[in-house]
């Protein structure tokens, strides 16, 4: 798997798609890596050139050894970028990750031509940080599928769970992930993540920007894409009916159509 090294790390990504295609950055929440947007990049009708980049401390990317903020993370892509010759590109975070996409079109707005947000947020909150740091601590002492167990009725909404057989698989490729993600690098990307604030700076963002969320999620509710919509106002929202914040797995159809309708604007 291609790698770029920055400060010592070694960041993987991979590229889906038509190498000759108009690039597309995606990034993935807390704890995930490129894998994540395989269920959405299966229905992409377009040839899109897609990096699918494992963020540090996740997937197939090197382990980091002090803390570091979510403006390290999106040093990381913008590296990830350059070795690839990219002068511009398109950019689609999920959670974790669209704050690391909200900090790169911050800090290199030349760059980033469209930019879609998914299940994100522009500030961490007290009941978020409390939430993030217990599932952390849960993380050390539960083996994988016991903490699933315990953090998937955060991430699927009651009609999910009632879908015959889904939660039990989920939880079993959970448990065989053989990239499971190591505690004390999970609790790295927790504190990057709710320290991270994007208030008062998006006005810096010159891409034109899709927020997609969903009404039943638990994790960033709507209420965090009000705020977006107030920091960035020319973004456009759409609000999927019955989602949670596992809308890349459970919509994946709706959410790959969303972004290629947008990216396809132009």
């Amino acid at each position: 798997m291609p790698s770029v090294t920055v400060g010592g790390i070694a960041i993987a990504y991979v590229e889906r798609g038509d190498p000759a295609g108009r690039p597309v950055i995606f990034l993935p929440g807390l704890g995930g890596d490129g894998r994540w947007w395989r269920p959405v990049l299966d229905h992409f009708v377009r040839p899109f050139r897609c990096i699918l980049v494992d963020p540090r401390d996740a997937g197939r990317s090197g382990r980091a050894s002090a803390p570091y903020s979510v403006a390290d993370m999106a040093a990381d892509v913008t590296a990830v970028a350059d070795a690839l010759r990219l002068d511009a590109f398109d950019l689609v975070g999920f959670s974790m990750g669209g704050a690391i996409a909200q900090e790169l079109a911050i800090t290199e707005p030349g760059r980033v031509r469209r930019l879609v947000l998914i299940a994100t947020y522009t500030s961490g909150d007290p009941r978020g940080s409390e939430l993030f740091r217990g599932l952390a601590a849960l993380r050390r002492r539960l083996p994988p599928a016991e903490y699933c167990r315990l953090l998937f009725p955060w991430v699927y909404t009651h009609e999910e769970y009632r879908r015959p057989g889904f939660i039990e698989e989920t939880l079993a490729r959970a448990a065989a992930d053989p990239l499971w993600q190591e505690p004390e690098a999970y609790e790295r990307q927790v504190e990057a993540a709710i320290a991270y604030c994007s208030e008062g700076r998006l006005g810096a963002v010159r891409a034109p920007a899709l927020l997609i969320f969903g009404d039943e999620d638990l994790m960033t509710p709507l209420r965090f894409a009000r705020r977006l919509q107030h920091e960035l106002p020319e973004a456009r929202l759409a609000v999927l009916a019955g989602a949670g914040h596992g809308l890349l797995a459970t919509r994946s159809t709706e959410v790959a159509a969303l972004i290629e309708g947008f990216l396809g604007e132009e």
